[in-house]
């Protein structure tokens, strides 16, 4: 059987994000309450939960929301355990996104309809965002995950209508996508997008994805990663290519090179 495990961090660049991954069989939570609002995901197993005067039992593929203040517990809820990453979010810094994106406003502190929510292209989101916080990421990947995340569970799973604002300047996809090709070598951030084409940040990915069918993040990788091919054809080794195309290391360009070309690199070199 595995044995448990869990870890506590947070990562320097989201001091209002608390971090947590963990496997637990035996050990059960108390009774206890977060400031902060709590979202998760069960990647194995299940968590059983006393919530609201009521037993939840959150099997693999469930996410988890827990509103800010709520007492709860926390115990195995199979035979295995169960496997899971959370999030504790600053209230503030959920407020921060919400109101820059809702063009209705926004009362303070709007609530999830949780404990339990099934929603599969959510947890994917949820699941990269903690990776991400978690390795080394480029800025844009972790700031546009965050955004969309947020946004979107909210949209789908609170207590409030939302509706995002539209963008007014349909140019900011182009632009935005124009600032990447000339900067590709760089960690561009998305608040620097946002500042060039003068948008906010869900207005930006969303529009840049309806355009192009791709976000912003997932476009400056690939541009990373075509280049990269195109130094590995020049006889460039990884070592080198990493830096030059502005990964951090080796394994991020190796993770990024496979995804889009399902070869590693050490691969690609050796057949050219």
């Amino acid at each position: 059987m595995q044995k448990e495990f869990s870890k506590v961090w947070r990562n320097v660049d989201y001091p209002g994000i608390e971090l947590f991954h963990a496997y637990f069989h035996q050990f059960c939570f108390g009774k206890h309450w977060h400031d902060e609002l709590a979202i998760g995901i069960i990647q194995a197993g299940a968590e059983q939960l006393d919530y609201r005067g009521e037993t939840a039992i959150l099997p693999q593929g469930s996410i988890v929301a827990i509103n800010p203040s709520e007492v709860h517990t926390g115990f195995s809820g199979s035979d295995h355990g169960w496997h899971y990453r959370m999030f504790y979010f600053d209230t503030g810094l959920i407020e921060q996104i919400l109101q820059e994106h809702n063009g209705f406003g926004l009362a303070p502190t709007p609530f999830l309809r949780g404990p339990n929510i099934y929603d599969p292209q959510l947890f994917s989101l949820f699941d990269q965002l903690h990776r991400s916080l978690e390795e080394e990421s480029l800025a844009l990947a972790s700031d546009s995950l965050l955004t969309i995340a947020i946004t979107q569970i909210f949209t789908r799973h609170g207590d409030q209508k939302f509706q995002p604002k539209s963008v007014k300047d349909k140019r900011a996809p182009s632009l935005a996508k124009a600032y990447l090709r000339e900067n590709w070598q760089r960690n561009v951030t998305l608040d620097e997008l946002c500042h060039y084409t003068d948008v906010s940040r869900y207005q930006l990915i969303r529009s840049f994805n309806r355009q192009f069918g791709i976000t912003p993040h997932q476009f400056l990788i690939l541009l990373k990663t075509q280049q990269a091919r195109t130094l590995f054809q020049a006889g460039g080794n990884s070592a080198e290519v990493a830096i030059d195309c502005g990964f951090f290391d080796q394994s991020h360009l190796t993770r990024n090179f496979k995804k889009a070309f399902g070869i590693t690199p050490g691969r690609y070199i050796q057949s050219m």
